[in-house]
């Protein structure tokens, strides 16, 4: 009868006990060559087992040092719209404040015409203002998942017409033209809040960063591949390199004065590009320092939907 000692072997993964026994033999009989093999194929299962193990292990550092990167990003996201609240919201506030106090201690030697005048400034001041917030707001909303979407039939060519008609009030006080040209009849299908949000902050961006008396171009049409596009043009102040390749970052993006001093949050453009996308559409700026910026962005269109 041989004679032979079994070793046994163990370790521990997962949480459970794997038991390997592998043994050398003492040998008679040839019985040394068997248990040689079985150390070795004992071994070879050791070895593939912490190989696999190591190759999750990486898989896992890998997920969590992308989730990592991810939280550094909202971070920085936060960071950035609390600068934005210091910086931008600091200038219309104070505004506020001086014209309205004046208006307190000076409201009894002012005439009809000066208390007219520095109401419409506080007017003016608080719409910014209000405008200012609502970009927070609409953003920050895009960042939580809660900007709700209902697609539906929409003629742009009516709905365009009257956001357009609404912002030529704010391009008169700097003798601007907004030209509208709507090739066909265009409809879309896409929710029309979303839509109206867009293209108001793009007209409203090119009101701002325009020259005095010059032309703001509003095309849309319908391409060859069905889609609707519509572009907004102004000849006004444009972006150097840098501001255009940061021009949908927020990290990166600094918010800038129009060519009066008009504030704003740099928010215009990230929240057009996710409003754009929320209603399944895509945006392209092409801009030239001192030539002027142009904004393209496309919607579905009802065909879309029919095919």
């Amino acid at each position: 009868m041989p004679a032979f000692l079994l070793f046994p072997l163990s370790f521990a993964l997962e949480n459970s006990m794997l038991a390997f026994g592998v043994g050398s033999l003492v040998f008679s009989n040839g019985y040394f060559l068997v248990g040689m093999a079985m150390s070795f194929l004992a071994l070879g299962i050791l070895v593939a087992l912490l190989f696999l193990r190591q190759k999750r292990l990486k898989k896992e550092l890998a997920l969590c040092g992308e989730k990592l990167f991810e939280a550094e990003q909202a971070n920085q996201s936060k960071d950035k719209l609390f600068s934005i609240v210091a910086h931008d919201l600091r200038s219309p506030f104070s505004s506020l404040m001086g014209l309205s106090e004046m208006l307190v201690l000076q409201s009894e030697s002012l005439n009809h015409d000066q208390v007219q005048y520095y109401s419409k400034l506080v007017h003016n001041s608080t719409s910014k203002l209000y405008t200012l917030v609502e970009d927070l707001l609409q953003w920050s909303r895009t960042q939580t998942g809660n900007t709700a979407c209902h697609p539906e039939k929409l003629d742009l060519n009516i709905l365009t017409t009257n956001i357009v008609n609404l912002l030529r009030i704010s391009a008169q006080e700097k003798d601007i033209v907004i030209a509208l040209k709507m090739e066909g009849q265009l409809e879309a299908l896409a929710d029309a809040n979303i839509y109206s949000t867009v293209i108001r902050n793009l007209i409203s961006n090119a009101i701002k960063f325009s020259r005095v008396g010059s032309t703001i171009q509003v095309n849309g049409l319908k391409r060859a591949d069905g889609v609707i596009e519509m572009t907004v043009a102004d000849r006004g102040i444009g972006m150097d390199s840098t501001q255009l390749e940061n021009v949908f970052k927020i990290d990166g993006n600094q918010s800038t004065s129009g060519t009066h001093n008009e504030p704003g949050t740099g928010l215009g453009l990230i929240l057009c590009k996710e409003f754009v996308e929320i209603n399944n559409g895509e945006i392209e700026v092409d801009s030239q320092s001192g030539v002027g910026t142009t904004v393209k962005f496309t919607i579905p269109s009802m065909d879309d939907r029919k095919n």
